[in-house]
């Protein structure tokens, strides 16, 4: 049975020496344990029930709730939206969160995306590392109190969410529906180490773009591309129709247009364009080449009457700070706002629908931005169908929990350099009460990338972060507050 102490306790370098030797010599166990989610693939996908987000995320849950319930943690399933598994005792609780769903695996990957193989002291896997290892880190660090029973006076409570990449609705069930209990503070493994105090607005903006009649037999039938807001857009395809004689002139216009990355084929009525990319994440767009842009591009060259003004429109707003769309902004704390077109695809009406997802500074909010994108949308003839916000977090440097993590991680790696950061990536911290992003990514190292081919974490990443996270859950739940 896990010890209690008073909060009084100093910190006992003693339990820390024995949390990490648990660590030490449970490595081989916890690769394991962590392949086996890595092999889920824990997609969102259609709503059955107890499965909100589909079965590879049910799947997921499951796997990790019986794997905690074998471990000896008390385990709470939330109606699939989310879960987690507790130890300890008291009337105060300390938490870590991370996520258990992963973004489409896309194209180029060198080893299978779900296979969870380690080659060379990496796991690779879609999710390896964000955000399944660097949750099992947090996990496995609750764990090794547990085993090793050093003394905690709060409970210290793992949260498992399933939707944190498309829209958090895990945990807005999690909190706001199910009414679960706050920590007291809380950290979430899903960014890099120091720890990241601030962390930009998220809007995801769909517009509707018309498409005119082309003058010719020419229609533009499919225009698509993209697989989630958050992601630069890897591949797209647009397909035409006609008569014979107006797919062949537009072929023979598309011959002269070079680009490795662009392809067509033809029948007698049909004309089918597709382009590739690099994917990226949505926080940092301009590391990626959008497969949209490049289509847009491609087909402009068929010089349709009614089609330049739509495309060259889509190729202008694609600029990665929002220059073109009327919203660049930027501010001292985390710097320029970014803007990926991560969506296009083209309805029965006529319309093509374009989602950008929008990366704002922490001192903006989304009323603002809306006013300044009205100017631009007017010129462009488009229109905000809708949008959906997540605000911005922002946690002074002198504040707890971020004082207590910082003073951990500088102490155990020895780095007082690496100034805590901010970024336009969005976690879970956004969403919990006394919360922020700490780790796994250390300084330099080389995970990753999130959202692209050959994703994969370290397994000295995993065993370093394991133990920075075990000293913080057990001074956080032995801290006085």
């Amino acid at each position: 049975m896990q010890q209690e102490v008073s909060r009084s306790t100093s910190i006992d370098r003693i339990a820390i020496e024995q949390l990490y030797g648990w660590i030490d010599q449970h490595v081989g166990e916890i690769i394991t344990a962590l392949q086996g989610v890595l092999r889920i693939p824990s997609l969102e996908d259609t709503a059955t029930p107890n499965a909100p987000f589909g079965a590879g995320c049910r799947e997921a849950l499951d796997y990790v709730l019986e794997l905690c319930a074998e471990l000896g943690m008390a385990v709470h399933d939330d109606s699939g939206y989310a879960g987690h598994a507790e130890i300890g005792s008291g009337s105060e609780m300390v938490a870590a969160i991370g996520h258990l769903d992963v973004v489409p695996e896309g194209d180029g990957w060198t080893y299978p995306p779900y296979g969870g193989e380690l080659h060379d002291g990496y796991l690779y896997s879609r999710g390896s590392a964000d955000d399944k290892g660097p949750t099992f880190a947090a996990l496995y660090a609750a764990v090794a109190i547990l085993k090793t029973g050093v003394p905690i006076a709060r409970r210290i409570r793992i949260i498992f969410g399933c939707n944190e990449e498309s829209g958090f609705g895990c945990v807005t069930h999690y909190w706001e529906v199910s009414k679960n209990e706050r920590p007291v503070s809380a950290f979430t493994p899903d960014a890099g180490f120091p720890l990241i105090y601030a962390e930009k607005g998220i809007a995801n903006l769909v517009l509707t773009v018309p498409v005119p009649e082309s003058g010719s037999s020419l229609k533009l039938i499919k225009f698509t591309g993209g697989r989630r807001p958050n992601m630069v857009p890897d591949s797209a395809e647009a397909a035409i129709t006609g008569t014979a004689r107006d797919i062949s002139a537009a072929a023979a216009e598309l011959s002269k247009f070079w680009d490795k990355n662009v392809n067509y084929e033809i029948d007698s009525t049909h004309l089918v364009v597709r382009a590739l990319g690099k994917s990226a994440h949505g926080a940092r767009p301009e590391g990626g080449d959008n497969a949209v842009t490049r289509l847009a591009k491609a087909l402009l060259t068929l010089n349709v009457v009614g089609w330049k003004k739509p495309l060259e429109s889509i190729v202008k707003s694609s600029d990665t700070e929002g220059r073109n769309l009327g919203i660049a902004y930027t501010d001292e704390v985390a710097g320029p706002l970014t803007s990926n077109l991560g969506i296009a695809s083209k309805a029965s009406d006529g319309l093509i629908e374009l989602t950008f997802n929008i990366r704002y500074p922490v001192t903006w909010s989304i009323q603002p931005l809306l006013e300044r994108l009205s100017g631009s949308l007017d010129s462009f003839d488009w229109t905000l169908k809708e949008y959906e916000d997540q605000p911005p977090l922002y946690v002074p440097l002198d504040e707890e929990p971020v004082a207590t993590l910082l003073r951990i991680y500088r102490e155990e790696t020895g780095d007082y350099t690496s100034m805590p950061r901010t970024m336009g990536g969005g976690t879970y911290a956004r969403a919990t009460p006394h919360a922020v992003a700490y780790g796994p990514g250390f300084p330099g190292n080389t995970d990753g990338p999130a959202h692209e081919p050959d994703e994969r974490f370290a397994i000295e990443t995993l065993v370093r972060a394991c133990k920075i996270y075990a000293r913080a859950l057990y001074e956080l739940a032995n801290a006085p507050l």
